[in-house]
């Protein structure tokens, strides 16, 4: 049984603990818990979530803890920790050992940085969070489109539910996919979302950085990409013309009004597919004509084949 140790500190965020120790306790075999998680703290003490929870530690964070992983959730409380000089020991100490994994969820990768345990590696974390991780560690390999990045034995994701996404990646790491799939079954997610994937579901990501004169027509696409979005009618709902529109979409989203609808549907699509709905089925939900529209779709947009993302990511395994 592999332990694993989680961080606990005052305004830490609930879900950054929650669901990757809920993941870990749902892994099992025949029955047998293959995880044991462990709550600490730095002193010892009962910590308050940013909800108002009270949290109660089973004991004090320590490298000579028997876990094998230390969990670093995220929170609004990082910033009060950033000059913690136990916690940068600790997890310099913990980085060190490469029979361990340090793992952190959201803005807890903050906490990696500032203990120069991050320097010169891969990492993620939380969006909101990308300037001041940017600005005030440079030396770190962001990357923060991401929804998990692994380095070796440090292990980061972006936040909040990405923090199951990395849980069930390392799930299946340790043991195999029937048992990261009955883990995600038994949380209704996704088996696994891919680790390049961008921490904005695509289409929302879009959906943020639309203006109001697009605002109608991204969800309109979103909601029904099975209708014939033509650069005519897309710009015939937003009552302009067809050049203005277009001029619209690469300031304002980075694309043209035709890649959008087909990004809107790609998404659809592998929404569908880690659903195991069938192809036949699939292809009019997401406005496709033919199997090999959507197989050219999908590698321009991800670069893959439909057979490939099957097989990485439906639950159909």
């Amino acid at each position: 049984m592999r332990e694993i140790d989680i961080l606990l500190f005052d305004q830490v965020n609930l879900l950054d603990v929650a669901g990757p120790a809920q993941a870990f306790n749902s892994a099992q075999n025949n029955s047998t818990p293959l995880y044991k998680t462990r709550f600490v703290t730095l002193d010892g003490k009962a910590k308050a979530a940013c909800c108002g929870l009270k949290l109660a530690g089973d004991g004090i964070a320590s490298d000579n803890s028997n876990a094998r992983d230390l969990i670093i959730p995220g929170g609004i409380g990082v910033d009060a920790l950033l000059p913690n000089t136990k916690l940068q020991s600790l997890l310099t100490s913990w980085s060190t050992n490469t029979n361990k994994r340090l793992i952190s969820v959201c803005s807890g990768a903050l906490l990696l940085a500032n203990a120069g345990v991050l320097n010169e590696r891969k990492a993620t974390t939380h969006w909101s969070r990308s300037i001041q991780a940017l600005q005030d560690y440079p030396n770190v390999q962001w990357q923060i489109d991401q929804l998990y990045v692994s380095d070796q034995n440090i292990h980061t994701s972006a936040g909040v539910t990405t923090g199951i996404d990395l849980s069930l990646a390392l799930i299946q790491q340790d043991h195999d996919s029937e048992t990261a799939l009955a883990v995600a079954r038994e949380l209704v997610v996704y088996i696994q979302r891919p680790g390049g994937q961008s921490q904005f579901s695509g289409t929302i990501d879009l959906q943020l950085k639309s203006t109001d004169s697009l605002s109608g027509l991204v969800n309109a696409i979103v909601q029904h990409p099975s209708r014939n979005w033509t650069v005519e009618s897309m710009a015939e709902f937003c009552h302009l013309t067809d050049r203005t529109l277009t001029r619209h979409f690469h300031k304002h989203l980075n694309t043209s009004p035709k890649r959008f609808v087909e990004k809107v549907r790609v998404d659809k699509a592998c929404e569908l597919l880690c659903a195991g709905v069938p192809l036949p089925l699939l292809l009019p939900r997401c406005g496709v004509s033919d199997y090999q529209q959507l197989q050219r779709a999908f590698k321009r947009q991800l670069g893959t084949t439909i057979n490939q993302y099957t097989e990485r990511f439906s639950t159909d395994i």
